[in-house]
């Protein structure tokens, strides 16, 4: 019997998907970071706090998401998911050279004017934004996340239809490719995430225990759990990141893997990830109570923040690459 071939959407409905699912994801992240904002941490902001909420949100997935969803949405077409209708050809002979380079700059333009517009209400008319308004003001990255998305996806996908599998130019040094592709725009990325809620976190554990400890001290206590979701979470999204980006590039014949082990189960690994920020933060635990450190210095925390971050996001790669190839090898020999 012969198999059922897979149902492939049109470029238009890919992007509906990408947006919306995206929007989902991310909205949940918005909706987590708000929590630790503007209630975990504590009730007490200003409009300062909310505008730089809003910020973050926006120069982080106004900025970053739009080249992501393009390498997702090559992962797709990659897979036989998806077709070029006749109504969506724009004329292009080659996929876009460097998605990210490509759609930053609109990403940055974006998000300065939103960020510009939000400061202009909340200073220009004295208001200091509730958490939910806060909150439902950052996810309105969706409106200009969906524009560059749409400028440059059925481009994108025609030209890689054009020139089809493994035609793309070989990197010259796959580690230099994965520093300069993956780790170095994933660690700007969740950087510009993760260390304005390291700041307002810690800047809250330390007034806490001011008056025991002096001003600007961070209670150890405070890094661990800290620590720990905040490996759990980059590594996790980085490394679903990673992974679309790998196969497209797999998929375009910029570079292999070599291996040939197998690829196990992905929820499996998300697994692993998990019990490695779990046993970063039981660690650091440790580690605390045996040099007997009670309190660490609020510069000295945010870098502690800062490595947490790069090991994750380095983990993350290193890691999805090496995934990404080996499932990559084993669908090329199904497809033998």
């Amino acid at each position: 019997m012969s198999a059922v071939p897979a149902k492939k959407v049109s470029v238009s409905q890919l992007f509906t998907q990408q947006v919306v699912v995206n929007f989902v994801v991310v909205a949940l992240l918005i909706a987590l970071g708000a929590l630790l904002v503007f209630k975990v941490y504590a009730e007490q902001y200003t409009s300062a706090t909310a505008l730089g909420f809003i910020a973050a949100v926006y120069f982080s997935f106004i900025v970053f998401l739009p080249a992501g969803t393009l390498f997702a949405s090559r992962a797709e077409f990659a897979k036989g998911k998806v077709v070029v209708e006749e109504s969506e050809k724009t004329g292009a002979t080659a996929p876009i050279p460097d998605p990210l380079m490509h759609t930053a700059p609109l990403g940055v333009a974006f998000a300065a004017a939103a960020t510009a517009l939000a400061w202009a209400v909340i200073y220009g008319f004295g208001w200091t934004p509730s958490p939910l308004a806060a909150t439902l003001t950052a996810m309105l990255f969706v409106i200009p996340y969906a524009v560059i998305v749409r400028l440059n996806i059925f481009r994108d996908l025609e030209g890689l239809a054009a020139t089809g599998p493994f035609h793309g130019k070989k990197v010259a040094s796959k580690t230099g490719h994965v520093w300069a592709t993956y780790v170095i725009p994933n660690l700007v990325f969740q950087s510009i995430i993760n260390l304005p809620l390291a700041y307002r976190g810690f800047w809250q554990a330390a007034a806490a225990i001011a008056d025991r400890a002096g001003p600007g001290m961070v209670p150890a206590q405070a890094l661990a759990p800290d620590f720990a979701i905040t490996f759990m979470f980059v590594c996790s999204f980085t490394f679903l990141a990673v992974v679309t980006h790998t196969a497209s590039d797999m998929y375009e014949g910029e570079f292999g893997y070599d291996g040939h082990a197998r690829g196990i189960n992905g929820f499996l690994y998300f697994g692993l990830l998990l019990l490695m920020g779990l046993g970063l933060g039981v660690a650091v635990a440790a580690l605390t109570q045996v040099l007997g450190v009670q309190v660490v210095a609020f510069p000295v925390a945010m870098v502690m923040k800062f490595l947490v971050v790069f090991l994750a996001v380095w983990v993350a790669c290193r890691l999805g690459v090496g995934w990404t190839g080996k499932k990559f090898n084993d669908a090329m020999r199904l497809a033998a």
